[in-house]
């Protein structure tokens, strides 16, 4: 039987672990990302000799790299269809990309908005529903999530993004039913609505 001293005690010794990385060596980058093998140490000692991260060229003091953002279109959700090659299939998300350098994160989301799927909003219509850390395992980077209501077509949708196979509104309830049947998959998606539709916001 495990009491809660028990737990106690194994928890604080966890705590007391210091991890931290050693020797770095980059291994690949391009545009965007720069991907590294570390040294991960456990009080000095090497336990991972080959630690993964993939590191985002671009990031705030935060460590924000990019947004997304959740649009609402009289009372619609937003989502976009996206063909995604390492998973050699399509799902639905929210818009979203990359902050750009000095770009306020705010900026970045109006700017995806408007570049994937043709809607815009103002300002005062976004609002934050926090960071979400994609993959902290491997990805060092955080995606900042916002909804956007009252949003309104400027121009039809494109689909001039890569993989971006169609743009479509559904209600609360359809959006709930493709969660439900895990045709929504992606992360940002997720938490994006699970925020917004919660208590949470």
């Amino acid at each position: 039987m495990v009491t809660s001293s028990h737990r106690d005690a194994s928890n604080s010794r966890a705590a007391e672990r210091r991890l931290a990385f050693g020797r770095q060596r980059l291994v690949w980058e391009n545009t965007r990302f720069r991907v590294f093998s570390n040294e991960l140490l456990e009080d000095g000692v090497v336990r991972v000799p080959d630690y993964l991260v993939v590191q985002p060229r671009e990031a705030n003091a935060g460590m924000v790299t990019g947004v997304a953002v959740l649009p609402v279109v009289e009372g619609r959700f937003g989502l976009l269809k996206v063909y995604r090659p390492a998973l050699a299939a399509s799902g639905w998300e929210v818009p979203r990309g990359f902050v750009g350098e000095g770009e306020a994160e705010p900026l970045a989301v109006l700017r995806e908005l408007e570049e994937e799927t043709g809607l815009v909003c103002s300002l005062e219509s976004l609002h934050s529903l926090g960071l979400l850390a994609p993959d902290g395992g491997v990805l060092a980077g955080k995606i900042h999530l916002f909804v956007a209501e009252d949003c309104h077509p400027a121009r039809p949708f494109d689909g001039e993004e890569v993989g971006h196979e169609m743009f479509q509104l559904f209600t609360p309830r359809e959006t709930a039913e493709l969660v439900r049947l895990s045709l929504i998959q992606d992360p940002c998606t997720l938490v994006a609505y699970c925020k917004y539709t919660s208590a949470l916001f």
